[in-house]
Protein backbone atom coordinates (compact mmCIF):
# COMPACT_ATOMS: atom_id res chain seq x y z
CA UNK A 1 0.00 0.00 0.00
CA UNK A 2 1.96 3.40 -1.09
CA UNK A 3 2.33 5.51 1.76
CA UNK A 4 0.16 8.87 1.63
CA UNK A 5 1.76 12.64 0.39
CA UNK A 6 2.28 13.60 4.28
CA UNK A 7 3.43 10.11 4.86
CA UNK A 8 6.20 10.83 2.48
CA UNK A 9 7.10 14.01 4.06
CA UNK A 10 7.50 12.70 7.18
CA UNK A 11 9.54 9.76 5.70
CA UNK A 12 11.88 12.61 4.01
CA UNK A 13 12.15 14.59 7.33
CA UNK A 14 12.99 11.19 8.79
CA UNK A 15 15.81 9.63 6.29
CA UNK A 16 17.94 12.85 6.85
CA UNK A 17 20.64 11.78 8.61
CA UNK A 18 22.97 8.49 8.89
CA UNK A 19 22.19 5.26 8.35
CA UNK A 20 23.94 1.80 8.37
CA UNK A 21 22.88 -1.05 5.67
CA UNK A 22 24.17 -4.22 6.78
CA UNK A 23 24.55 -7.04 4.10
CA UNK A 24 26.35 -10.46 3.54
CA UNK A 25 29.50 -10.80 1.35
CA UNK A 26 27.81 -13.17 -0.85
CA UNK A 27 25.16 -12.83 -1.91
CA UNK A 28 22.18 -15.90 -1.06
CA UNK A 29 20.57 -15.64 -4.67
CA UNK A 30 24.05 -17.08 -5.70
CA UNK A 31 23.52 -20.31 -5.83
CA UNK A 32 26.59 -21.65 -7.73
CA UNK A 33 28.88 -21.89 -4.85
CA UNK A 34 30.65 -24.88 -2.85
CA UNK A 35 28.97 -25.56 1.09
CA UNK A 36 31.69 -24.07 2.51
CA UNK A 37 31.17 -20.34 0.57
CA UNK A 38 27.46 -19.98 1.52
CA UNK A 39 28.28 -20.27 5.29
CA UNK A 40 30.53 -17.60 4.76
CA UNK A 41 29.40 -14.78 7.59
CA UNK A 42 31.35 -11.61 6.97
CA UNK A 43 28.92 -9.09 6.92
CA UNK A 44 29.86 -5.63 4.78
CA UNK A 45 28.80 -2.56 6.01
CA UNK A 46 27.64 0.57 4.46
CA UNK A 47 27.13 3.84 5.73
CA UNK A 48 24.19 6.14 3.82
CA UNK A 49 24.61 9.73 5.08
CA UNK A 50 20.95 11.30 3.52
CA UNK A 51 21.16 15.10 3.11
CA UNK A 52 18.53 17.89 2.90
CA UNK A 53 19.42 18.86 -0.61
CA UNK A 54 18.81 15.52 -2.13
CA UNK A 55 22.46 14.58 -2.06
CA UNK A 56 23.39 10.79 -0.51
CA UNK A 57 26.89 9.77 0.36
CA UNK A 58 27.48 6.39 0.83
CA UNK A 59 30.61 4.44 2.66
CA UNK A 60 31.17 1.34 1.25
CA UNK A 61 34.20 -1.43 2.19
CA UNK A 62 35.91 -0.40 -1.55
CA UNK A 63 35.20 3.40 -1.26
CA UNK A 64 33.09 6.58 -1.00
CA UNK A 65 30.83 7.55 -3.54
CA UNK A 66 27.94 10.19 -3.88
CA UNK A 67 23.81 9.54 -6.10
CA UNK A 68 21.05 12.11 -5.61
CA UNK A 69 17.81 11.03 -4.15
CA UNK A 70 14.46 11.78 -4.25
CA UNK A 71 11.09 10.06 -2.59
CA UNK A 72 8.00 10.05 -4.54
CA UNK A 73 4.44 7.35 -4.46
CA UNK A 74 5.94 5.23 -1.58
CA UNK A 75 9.08 4.70 -3.93
CA UNK A 76 12.63 5.99 -2.95
CA UNK A 77 15.00 6.64 -6.20
CA UNK A 78 19.07 6.35 -5.36
CA UNK A 79 20.87 7.43 -8.41
CA UNK A 80 18.78 5.35 -11.26
CA UNK A 81 17.64 2.47 -8.87
CA UNK A 82 14.11 2.49 -7.45
CA UNK A 83 12.97 0.70 -4.08
CA UNK A 84 9.92 0.40 -2.63
CA UNK A 85 9.47 1.93 1.10
CA UNK A 86 8.11 -1.21 2.76
CA UNK A 87 8.32 0.54 6.29
CA UNK A 88 9.76 3.53 8.48
CA UNK A 89 10.19 4.87 11.71
CA UNK A 90 12.53 7.20 13.45
CA UNK A 91 15.16 4.67 13.95
CA UNK A 92 15.06 2.10 11.51
CA UNK A 93 13.38 1.69 7.60
CA UNK A 94 13.13 -1.11 5.39
CA UNK A 95 13.25 -1.31 1.27
CA UNK A 96 12.51 -3.73 -1.35
CA UNK A 97 14.56 -3.11 -4.49
CA UNK A 98 12.31 -2.75 -7.86
CA UNK A 99 12.71 -2.95 -11.87
CA UNK A 100 12.37 -5.10 -14.90
CA UNK A 101 15.49 -6.05 -14.23
CA UNK A 102 15.53 -7.59 -10.63
CA UNK A 103 15.50 -11.22 -10.21
CA UNK A 104 15.37 -11.57 -6.60
CA UNK A 105 13.85 -8.96 -4.50
CA UNK A 106 15.99 -8.29 -1.77
CA UNK A 107 14.38 -6.53 1.74
CA UNK A 108 17.19 -4.05 2.80
CA UNK A 109 17.19 -3.13 6.42
CA UNK A 110 18.04 0.69 7.51
CA UNK A 111 19.33 1.13 11.09
CA UNK A 112 20.22 5.05 12.28
CA UNK A 113 23.53 5.01 13.30
CA UNK A 114 26.10 7.95 15.24
CA UNK A 115 29.02 6.60 12.85
CA UNK A 116 29.56 9.80 10.80
CA UNK A 117 31.34 10.27 6.88
CA UNK A 118 32.72 13.31 5.41
CA UNK A 119 31.06 14.22 2.50
CA UNK A 120 33.14 14.11 -0.99
CA UNK A 121 32.39 16.39 -3.86
CA UNK A 122 30.46 15.66 -7.13
CA UNK A 123 33.68 16.32 -8.72
CA UNK A 124 37.38 16.16 -7.74
CA UNK A 125 40.87 16.66 -9.26
CA UNK A 126 43.59 13.93 -8.05
CA UNK A 127 47.12 14.92 -8.51
CA UNK A 128 49.97 13.23 -6.15
CA UNK A 129 53.37 13.84 -6.54
CA UNK A 130 56.84 11.93 -5.62
CA UNK A 131 58.74 13.27 -3.00
CA UNK A 132 61.68 14.17 -5.72
CA UNK A 133 58.97 16.89 -7.15
CA UNK A 134 57.55 14.23 -10.30
CA UNK A 135 54.19 13.46 -10.85
CA UNK A 136 52.58 10.07 -8.85
CA UNK A 137 48.98 10.31 -10.52
CA UNK A 138 46.37 12.71 -11.75
CA UNK A 139 42.90 12.38 -12.88
CA UNK A 140 39.41 13.50 -12.01
CA UNK A 141 36.49 11.32 -10.04
CA UNK A 142 33.07 12.43 -10.65
CA UNK A 143 30.70 11.43 -7.83
CA UNK A 144 33.33 9.45 -6.00
CA UNK A 145 34.12 7.44 -9.01
CA UNK A 146 37.28 7.34 -11.57
CA UNK A 147 36.01 9.39 -14.59
CA UNK A 148 38.04 10.07 -17.82
CA UNK A 149 41.85 9.85 -18.65
CA UNK A 150 44.00 8.58 -15.51
CA UNK A 151 47.34 8.79 -16.09
CA UNK A 152 50.11 6.96 -13.37
CA UNK A 153 54.17 7.79 -13.24
CA UNK A 154 57.17 6.18 -12.41
CA UNK A 155 59.29 7.80 -9.78
CA UNK A 156 61.82 8.60 -12.93
CA UNK A 157 58.94 10.89 -14.41
CA UNK A 158 57.90 8.32 -17.67
CA UNK A 159 54.29 7.04 -17.95
CA UNK A 160 53.94 3.89 -15.58
CA UNK A 161 49.93 3.30 -17.10
CA UNK A 162 47.35 5.59 -18.95
CA UNK A 163 43.54 3.99 -18.46
CA UNK A 164 40.48 5.06 -19.31
CA UNK A 165 37.45 5.27 -16.65
CA UNK A 166 33.57 5.24 -17.28
CA UNK A 167 32.55 5.91 -14.12
CA UNK A 168 34.63 3.10 -11.83
CA UNK A 169 35.01 0.90 -14.67
CA UNK A 170 37.99 0.58 -16.58
CA UNK A 171 37.18 0.73 -20.58
CA UNK A 172 41.08 0.93 -22.03
CA UNK A 173 44.60 0.39 -20.35
CA UNK A 174 48.11 1.05 -21.45
CA UNK A 175 51.41 -0.07 -19.69
CA UNK A 176 54.79 0.96 -19.88
CA UNK A 177 58.42 -0.13 -18.46
CA UNK A 178 60.37 2.42 -16.86
CA UNK A 179 62.07 3.32 -19.95
CA UNK A 180 58.53 4.37 -20.96
CA UNK A 181 58.28 1.27 -23.57
CA UNK A 182 54.83 0.22 -24.28
CA UNK A 183 54.25 -3.44 -22.66
CA UNK A 184 50.73 -4.32 -22.89
CA UNK A 185 47.13 -2.64 -24.04
CA UNK A 186 44.11 -4.01 -22.45
CA UNK A 187 40.24 -2.35 -23.10
CA UNK A 188 36.59 -3.77 -22.54
CA UNK A 189 35.28 -5.29 -25.49
CA UNK A 190 31.56 -4.44 -25.98
CA UNK A 191 31.14 -7.54 -28.19
CA UNK A 192 32.28 -9.75 -25.97
CA UNK A 193 31.52 -7.74 -23.28
CA UNK A 194 35.08 -9.04 -21.77
CA UNK A 195 38.18 -7.36 -21.02
CA UNK A 196 40.99 -7.72 -24.35
CA UNK A 197 44.42 -8.14 -24.11
CA UNK A 198 47.03 -7.37 -26.74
Amino acid sequence: MPITSSGQTLFKNQVLGTWEHEKPKQDPELLLRSDKQSESNYVSKSIYFFQKDGVLDIKEDFGQFKANYSVSDSILTIGTRKYKILEYSQNQFSLEEMGDLVLFKKKLDFTRTDKTIEPIPFNQKILEFYENGNPKISGAKESGLEHGIWTEWHENGHVKSITYYNMGAPLMTAVFNEKGELISKSWFDLNSNSIRKD
